[in-house]
């Protein structure tokens, strides 16, 4: 098993959660979705196994996206699934809005408040923007949101005890199956410092529906 493939494994464990945010949603018949910082896609693929709609996935990482697109060509879904190698910070990405998007740890990456503002200029009226975000500043955000005419519709949080269990422990041991440590040397750095301090784990998903 390559990187790439151990991690989508262990980040397969957390499908769910990202499945119990997109059930707040109410049914679109054929919903057009947009995946930014889409990673390998692991969230995108659950998706569209629950849904008709179409997803345009975002990401700058070209190797990520490399593998993404050898998935999507093997599960015949290159007509549902689009993949663009592209920054977010490009204001000609997309000449069209969506009505439900996807941000699963961008904000955490680029900031709340850099981030927020591009989201909400690709989402339609009355579209919906699921974020998983780090839980620090909760009530920062709410006011934010309500602000940016963003209504909560619902939010969860994901325990420490979830990110140690179903990821990081899966990801330990798949590589300690492998036996080479120079090949998972910054992953199993990684675990390390999450396990040593799992107080930064704590995460938190938003459902919102746009106001404006």
């Amino acid at each position: 098993m390559n990187l790439y493939e151990i991690k989508d494994e262990c980040r397969k464990n957390l499908n769910k959660y990202t499945i119990q945010a997109f059930s707040f949603i109410p049914k679109i018949e054929y919903p057009t979705i947009l995946d930014i910082g889409c990673g390998t896609g692991v969230p995108s693929l659950s998706l569209i196994e629950i849904c008709n709609g179409t997803i345009y996935a975002v990401d700058s990482d070209q190797l990520c996206l490399n593998w993404f697109k050898e998935k999507v060509t093997a599960l015949n879904l290159n007509d549902r699934i689009k993949i663009f190698n592209e920054s977010i910070f490009n204001p000609a990405l997309f000449h069209f809005r969506f009505d439900i998007i996807l941000a699963e740890g961008l904000l955490n990456v680029i900031g709340f408040k850099k981030g927020l503002p591009i989201l909400i200029n690709y989402l339609k009226h009355d579209g919906y923007l699921i974020i998983h975000d780090e839980l620090k500043n909760d009530s920062e955000k709410r006011i934010i949101f309500e602000k940016s005419n963003l209504k909560l519709l619902n939010s969860f949080e994901i325990d420490k005890d979830v990110w140690l269990n179903e990821y990081f422990n899966c990801l330990e041991m798949k590589i300690k199956n492998i036996n080479d440590d120079n090949q998972f040397e910054n992953e199993i750095k990684e675990i390390y410092e999450h396990k040593s301090d799992s107080n930064n784990l704590y995460s938190i998903y938003y459902i919102l529906q746009n106001e404006t």
